[in-house]
C-alpha cells in the first residue's frame, strides 16, 4: 500500500515543478521584452531630439536673411535741403556775429546765437534768399523790432529780424529769390549795441541751423 500511495505523490511534485519552471520562463520572457521596449523607445527619443535641433538651426538662418534688406534701407538718405544755395540777403556783406556761442553786449549775456548778423546802414535793402511764401510779419518794438518769416520748399524757413517790412508786404504773399522784402532798421532792441544790422536765421524742419550751410559768404 505504501508504494502505491508514494507514486501519485511523486507525480504531483513533478507536475508542480514543471508548472513552476514554465512560470519562471514566462516571467523571464516578459522581463526581456520590457527591457528591449524601453531601450528602443529611448533611441527613438534621441533621434527626435536631433531632428528638432536641426530644424531650429534652419529657422535661425532664416531670421538673419532680412538684415540685408535693412542695410539697403539705411543707405537711403532723407532730403535735408543742404544742396540748396541761397542768394545773399544784403548787398554789402559784413558778418559781425556768426552762428554759435555769443556774448550779447547789449544784455551782457552769453547764449547760443542762432543766426548771422550782417552789419549795414538803416535803409539798406534786404532780399528774399529763395522763392517762398511770407509766413508771418511780427513786430516787437522792445526786443527785436520787425521779423519777417518766409517758408520755402524742402522744410526750409528763413527769418529776417531788425528790419522794416517793404510797403504792402503781407503774410501769404509769394516772393521770388532776389525780391526786396525789407530794409535794415535803425539799431534797436536786444542787439542795440551792435548798431544797425540784419539778423538772419535759417530753420530746417523747425530746427535752427547755421545759415552758412546755405550761404556762400564773401565779404567785401
Amino acid at each position: 500500500m505504501n508504494e502505491h500511495e508514494q507514486k501519485p505523490k511523486n507525480k504531483r511534485l513533478l507536475t508542480y515543478y514543471l508548472i513552476l519552471g514554465a512560470c519562471i520562463l514566462i516571467i523571464a520572457a516578459v522581463a526581456v521584452a520590457v527591457t528591449l521596449s524601453l531601450t528602443l523607445g529611448g533611441n527613438d527619443m534621441t533621434i527626435d531630439d536631433d531632428t528638432d535641433q536641426t530644424v531650429d538651426g534652419d529657422d535661425d538662418n532664416d531670421d538673419e536673411t532680412p538684415d540685408d534688406g535693412d542695410d539697403e534701407d539705411d543707405d537711403d538718405a532723407d532730403d535735408t535741403g543742404n544742396e540748396t544755395t541761397f542768394l545773399m540777403p544784403v548787398t554789402e556783406v559784413d558778418a559781425i556775429n556768426s552762428y554759435g556761442f555769443y556774448h550779447n553786449t547789449t544784455l551782457d549775456k552769453y547764449y547760443l546765437h542762432t543766426g548771422i548778423d550782417f552789419a549795414g546802414e538803416a535803409g539798406d535793402e534786404v532780399y528774399a534768399v529763395l522763392d517762398g511764401t511770407v509766413e508771418s510779419i511780427v513786430s516787437d518794438p522792445i526786443l527785436t523790432g520787425t521779423t519777417i518769416t518766409i517758408a520755402h520748399e524742402n522744410g526750409l524757413t528763413t527769418t529776417y529780424t531788425f528790419v522794416d517790412a517793404a510797403e504792402g508786404l503781407e503774410a501769404g504773399d509769394t516772393v521770388a529769390r532776389g525780391d526786396v522784402i525789407a530794409t535794415v532798421a535803425e539799431a534797436m532792441g536786444q542787439e542795440y549795441k551792435d548798431g544797425a544790422h540784419l539778423h538772419f536765421e535759417v530753420f530746417l524742419n523747425n530746427e535752427p541751423v547755421d545759415p552758412e550751410t546755405y550761404l556762400e559768404i564773401t565779404e567785401k
